[in-house]
This record gives structure tokens, sequence and C-alpha cells, in this order.
């Protein structure tokens, strides 16, 4: 049994047109987020655009959603900086409020780094951390980071810090090394990013998914994740396997954090949603683009498939 598992929503990061965080947007969001039967919440990733924001608003703005009952224990932070001592700030200030752990993305600026490096740098973030019962999963996402978290990677840093090391978000997409993966570590968590590949990864052993397409699909890939073991007893279980690929067909079709940030933007009516942080570029006239309507309708869907109750 995974140490941790479970469907968690990279959230997206609310912002108002002075490019501040929307902390009363971003709270509504993530309470919203949590009604859909997930797990609990990644702030500040990838979708989260958390490369764009200092320490300071980051932890400012957790701390505006602990002060508004949202509990810590659900949260799972990315703390990984190319900056050593912001990334160990971060992981200093999750560990000290209670989250359930901290999502690190390696430093991504030099390219062809050493796997010592590598193992370098989350030494010196787990031991200034100095809490050998706080988690850490690794992130695997060399496509924006330029670094690939390999098996020797995470095999050195299980044998240091047991404890600490639980498990990896792969974002790579590449079913076959999460399946090794999987295989190859016992007791190790390996999330997938990909909410439709989720459930592939799941039946094989994965801990479930971290992902931002559950921004507007929590309650499809929530109930899909939660219940595949009893999948032959669920009426048209592959129709929302199906549902989930369509959705994330269409995020694939454009840079994902300004369509779901336009998605929003029709959808709660709010247009303080469409503001993406530079260097993005927004979604002009969002209700009138092909995505968002796609999205509009595949999301209307998943009241239709999931059952009741969930």
């Amino acid at each position: 049994m995974n140490k941790i598992n479970g469907v968690y929503c990279a959230a997206l990061t609310p912002i108002n047109q002075d490019l501040s965080i929307n902390k009363d947007l971003y709270l509504r969001h993530c309470q919203f987020l949590m009604k859909q039967g997930l797990d609990g919440l990644t702030l500040f990733g990838t979708n989260g655009e958390a490369s764009s924001f200092s320490i300071d608003q980051k932890k400012e703005t957790i701390k505006f959603l602990l002060e508004n009952r949202i509990d810590p224990k659900i949260l799972m932070p990315g703390s990984g900086s190319s900056s050593l001592e912001d990334a160990i700030e971060m992981t200093k200030f999750c560990a000290a409020i209670g989250t359930k752990a901290v999502l690190v993305l390696p430093p991504y600026y030099f390219k062809n780094v050493s796997d010592e490096g590598v193992i370098t740098y989350y030494r010196n973030v787990i031991e200034a951390c100095g809490n050998n019962n706080f988690h850490f999963l690794l992130y695997n996402i060399p496509q924006h980071s330029g670094v690939t978290i390999n098996f020797n990677i995470i095999e050195n840093l299980i044998k240091l810090y047991p404890n600490n090391i639980v498990g990896l978000k792969d974002s790579t997409g590449d079913m076959d090394n999460m399946l090794k993966t999987i295989k190859y570590f016992d007791d190790f968590a390996v999330f997938c990013g990909n909410g439709a590949l989720a459930l592939h990864t799941s039946r094989r052993g994965g801990a479930g998914a971290i992902t931002g397409d559950a921004n507007i699909s929590a309650k499809l890939l929530s109930f899909i994740i939660h219940n595949f073991k009893r999948e032959k007893e669920i009426k048209h279980f592959n129709q929302l396997q199906t549902l989930m690929e369509n959705i994330r067909n269409v995020l694939s079709s454009h840079e994902q954090i300004s369509l779901l940030k336009a998605y929003y933007s029709v959808a709660d009516r709010i247009e303080d949603w469409n503001n993406v942080m530079p260097p993005l570029k927004r979604i002009e006239n969002p209700s009138n683009n092909k995505q968002v309507i796609a999205l509009l309708d595949l999301i209307r869907q998943i009241e239709k498939l999931v059952p009741s109750g969930f």
C-alpha cells in the first residue's frame, strides 16, 4: 500500500489585472474543487504558474487559505526552485504548517546536469528541512525542467531518506517508464500527471493522479480512480474513461493554463479568471473559442455519467 495516494488537483492560481493573486477567487476555487471528491490539492505547481510568483506571494496566499479553513493536511504545495534557498524556505514553511507533503521540482536552468548534482540538490533541501517524517514527492517533468528524474536518482534518495522520499509525480506521458517505476520500487507512490493515463497506471499499482486537468474534471477523475477496482459493477464505466480522454485531448490542443482559465471565465462568468502571468498569453473572446466551447460541452456530460451522490 502506498504511503500516499488518491487524486489531487494541480490547482490554477487566479490573478487580478494588476498580476497580484486573487486570493478570494483562489479560496472559492479550492473550496469548489474539494467538493468534487478529490483527496487534496497541489498548490503552486506547473498549472499554478508557480515559477511566476515569489516565495512571499506563495506563503501569504497559503496562509490566507488556512485562515479560511482550508485544511493543510489536504495540501501538497510545489516547493522546488532553481534557487536552493527558495526551495528550502518554501519546504520549511510547508513542513511547519503541516501540509501532507511537498512536490519538489529539480532545478530547471542548467541543462545536462549530472545525477549527482540533482541528488545533492534534493539532499540539501531535505536535510535543511530537518524533519524525518515529512513527505517529499519528486517531480519528473523534463519537458519543462530539462532534468529527468531517473531510476538512479530515485534509488539513491530512497536509500538516504526512506521516511521522506515517498513518491513521484510523472508528467512525462511515458506510460512504459511509469509502469517500470511502479514495478521496480516497492511502496513508492507513482502519481500520473495526465488524467487520461491515470486509470491505466492505477490498475498496475500506481498511486493515482496529480493533474491540472482535474481543475475541470475533478469529479469524473476522482470517481474513476476511486472506483476502478469495481468497474465491472459500474454501468458505462468505459464511457467515463472515454470522456476523460476526450477532455484531455482538448486540453492538449492548446497551452493548457490559458485554456483552463478561459474556460472558467466563461463557466463562472468572471472575467478576471482569464488573466494569466506573462509570458503566457490569454485567450481573447473565450466565449467564442472552439476549445472552450468543446470543454463546456464535455464538462456538462460529467453530471450525466457520474452517479449521483458521489
